[in-house]
């Protein structure tokens, strides 16, 4: 831009800094605003960290279920009664017919403890002797089971007033270590890779314009999901039966831990081809697979926190998993009694599968 000045010579136009960063200033808004990038950049922590808000602001974990056998009436419950009543629950009681119903439902999951006093505890312990009581636990009962040894002492020096009043034996009934216990929760992980790897996938087709071109070919729209789809699943078998192998935990039903590495990964590789098939850009894509990773990864972690947390928690595909993973591998799990976590996985793999031909079939129109 020119101008001409007094004495008739041509010039450029006076330089305004300010001006100009402003423009530079509005033109990148003004893009930013359009981009969905710039959403998720400040989305997704935002989401993040309300939602972990809600886990450390929370009530912590559910009070573990426990059943106390071998005395009628121990002062225990009644301990545990009272502090009930005033607001506080440091454990839920569960009523047994003895110890041998006990250890049913604690190897089923349906409870997180099982504690045997002697028939004489309580007597024991108002005459100043040390009785020892045996605490049996679910190994595979997150860190509630692995803090009742510690709720259960402190209620025992509750009742006696007492720094050791009984001596407290406590065994898992699975007899793994904390660690192999988390082990399903890592497997979880690396089946919910599929999330961000189908999107990833179909971008990159997209870009390279081999999607379209398969789309005009006479290959059927199921052909197209049930090839792509069966490459994530073999992504999340193999990678959680390695993880299993390595850490020596390939035991238990095996075709049962099958059935659930298996549909397991059908459930993350068909969100991931449905995120891919709706969100056109890598980019966005990329943001709600990580977004929606999240949320499901917490169900292999914190389905034993109370609240909302815990709730949201225990109805994703990923608890079912964890869970069935648990009871296939330490737990002598069956088909016949894991038949709901499998139908519910089922049942889901069917509605995505639908949603991702639906999808597929907008994606071919377009072409």
């Amino acid at each position: 831009m020119s101008h001409v000045d007094r004495n008739g010579s041509v010039g450029r136009a006076a330089w305004n800094p300010s001006r100009s960063i402003w423009v530079l200033f509005r033109k990148e808004l003004d893009v930013g605003l359009r981009s969905a990038g710039l959403y998720l950049l400040v989305g997704i922590p935002l989401l993040v960290s309300l939602l972990m808000r809600g886990i450390f602001s929370g009530d912590g974990p559910k009070p573990p279920k426990v059943a106390i056998v071998g005395q009628k009436k121990p002062a225990l419950a009644r301990i545990v009664g009272q502090m009930e009543r005033a607001g506080h629950q440091p454990m839920r009681l569960v009523k047994v017919a003895g110890e041998r119903e006990g250890r049913k439902l604690l190897a089923r999951g349906k409870l997180k403890g099982l504690l045997v006093l002697p028939r004489d505890f309580d007597a024991q312990v108002a005459a100043g002797r040390q009785p020892e009581a045996t605490l049996y636990f679910d190994e595979t009962g997150g860190s509630t089971a692995f803090g009742l040894r510690t709720v259960l002492r402190e209620l025992l020096r509750i009742q006696a007033r007492q720094r050791e009043p009984a001596r407290l034996k406590v065994r898992g009934i699975r007899g793994i270590t904390p660690w192999k216990a988390m082990l399903p929760a890592w497997v979880v992980m690396v089946l919910l890779s599929a999330i961000t790897l189908m999107p990833s996938s179909i971008a990159s087709e997209r870009q390279a314009k081999t999607l379209q071109a398969v789309l005009v070919t006479p290959v059927r729209l199921w052909e197209l999901i049930l090839g792509k789809g069966l490459y994530g699943v073999a992504v999340g078998f193999f990678g959680g039966a390695v993880v299993l192998a390595a850490n020596s935990s390939l035991q238990g039903n095996l075709p049962l831990v099958a059935a659930f590495l298996v549909l397991g990964g059908a459930v993350a590789t068909l969100l991931g081809l449905l995120i891919g098939l709706l969100v056109e850009s890598q980019q966005g894509a990329s943001g709600v697979a990580t977004a929606l990773y999240i949320p499901l990864l917490w169900g292999a972690f914190f389905a034993d926190m109370s609240g909302a947390v815990g709730m949201a928690s225990r109805i994703t595909p990923s608890h079912y998993v964890v869970k069935g993973l648990n009871m296939a591998l330490y737990s002598g799990g069956t088909f016949g009694s894991e038949w709901q976590g499998l139908a519910l996985l089922l049942g889901l793999c069917t509605v995505l599968l639908m949603a991702s031909l639906w999808a597929l079939r907008r994606a071919e129109e377009r072409v």
